[in-house]
């Protein structure tokens, strides 16, 4: 570096606001998942979704089948509890179709998708959003949502509380890993759904 040259620290962001161009609309089931920018064709429910700096635009198939069972699962209104919200598209479904939920996650840039997301879709009353991981909510909810990969799963599956006895879990590939993560959260699959490769699944605790 030469004398006297001054250094400018800048927020790494070029290939997210990028890949912000590649967006579109993705369908799962009942839900049309879409960016601001696009309106989606009728016949879906919209979800509205700006990721911001976060994960999850509803593009991933791990959040597609998640969405998938969510609209299957959820006869409203239920008190649900989604762990690792990302962008929140899986908590703002659930609101949605009437339920009240607990959106958590542990990185910044997810509370504040989520939080503005929620707003964007007018559920913002049915979404709590708060920094915290799967050991927050201790009272029993009727459904759970985790959608992050085998590794996270096995690790936060101890911290959830053992009173929370039905769970969609997405975001890992194949039936071992499928069955990996039943076991740690101690449960078994009673429905799953699997697209290139990867899947989600309801399970049940006993």
């Amino acid at each position: 570096m030469a004398p006297g040259a001054d250094i400018d620290r800048v927020d790494d962001t070029h290939g997210l606001n990028a890949a912000r161009d590649l967006l579109t609309v993705e369908f799962a089931g009942r839900f049309a998942v879409h960016p601001p920018w696009i309106e989606p064709p009728p016949g879906h429910r919209p979800i509205e979704i700006d990721p911001g700096h976060a994960f999850g635009s509803g593009s991933h198939s791990s959040t597609r089948l998640a969405l998938e069972l969510l609209g299957e699962e959820l006869p409203p209104p239920l008190e649900v509890f989604d762990v690792g919200c990302g962008t929140g598209v899986l908590a703002i479904a659930a609101a949605l179709l009437g339920s009240h939920v607990v959106a958590v996650d542990i990185d910044p840039a997810a509370i504040a998708a989520t939080a503005a997301n929620a707003e964007r879709n007018r559920v913002a009353d049915r979404v709590e959003v708060t920094t915290g991981s799967a050991g927050l909510v201790v009272d029993a909810v009727d459904l759970v949502t985790v959608n992050v990969t085998i590794d996270i799963h096995e690790r936060i599956a101890p911290a959830l509380g053992p009173a929370h006895r039905r769970l969609i879990i997405a975001g890992v590939l194949g039936d071992d890993q499928l069955q990996r993560g039943a076991a740690a959260y101690g449960a078994t699959v009673t429905r799953s759904l699997t697209h290139d490769g990867w899947m989600a699944a309801v399970l049940t605790r006993p």
